[in-house]
Formats: structure tokens, sequence, C-alpha cells
């Protein structure tokens, strides 16, 4: 099919779909490295501050700032859940009957 062919120069199009997931310790190492990493470049931009204007001011200010910003990102990115394929969940299992309540061993 000609049509379906993207001309000379032209970018064929992408197919919709969810970008992968990675794993639990994916995902760790990643909010583990945002956070060091803020706390770095912006606690050596303020260290960087300090030393050329002579003050004590700009390190710890950076530090924090640094770390507010990481938290934010990691909030941003990894904070939400992805929604679930399904209905909402209300409390009822799946045949739509409420499950029974759980009990301790040998009783009613």
């Amino acid at each position: 099919m000609a049509e379906d062919d993207p001309t000379r120069g032209e970018n064929r199009p992408r197919p919709a779909r969810e970008a992968p997931r990675g794993s639990g310790a994916e995902t760790g190492w990643a909010v583990t490295g945002t956070l060091i990493s803020g706390l770095i470049v912006w606690g050596g931009a303020g260290w960087l501050l300090d030393r050329w204007l002579d003050t004590r001011v700009f390190a710890p200010v950076g530090i924090i700032l640094g770390m507010a910003v990481a938290i934010y990102l990691v909030v941003a990115r990894y904070g939400a859940l992805p929604p679930s394929s399904g209905a909402p969940t209300t409390g009822k299992d799946q045949g739509g009957r409420r499950s029974r309540p759980r009990t301790q061993k040998g009783r009613r």
C-alpha cells in the first residue's frame, strides 16, 4: 500500500503505546540519583557562590533548595500510581458481591 508509506524525508508515525516502566530497583536507583544529584548540584552552586562572594549563606540555601527541587521532581515523576485499566475499586470483589469479612480460624 503506497499511501501507508511515508514519502521520502517525512517522519514515519509511531504507534501509540505506554512508555515502558522499569523494575522496582530501577525506580529506586532513579529516585536516589535524583535526590543526591539535586543536593550536589545546588549545594555545589551555593558553595561556589560562597567562595566567589566570600559569604557563608549560599551553600546551606543551595542544599535545602536542591533537596526541595529534587523531592518535587521525584513526586511529580514517580508519585502517582498508574491508573487501573478497569472500573474504580469500591470494596466489592470481581463478582459484584461484597467480600465476606475475614474471621479467626475456627470461628464463624
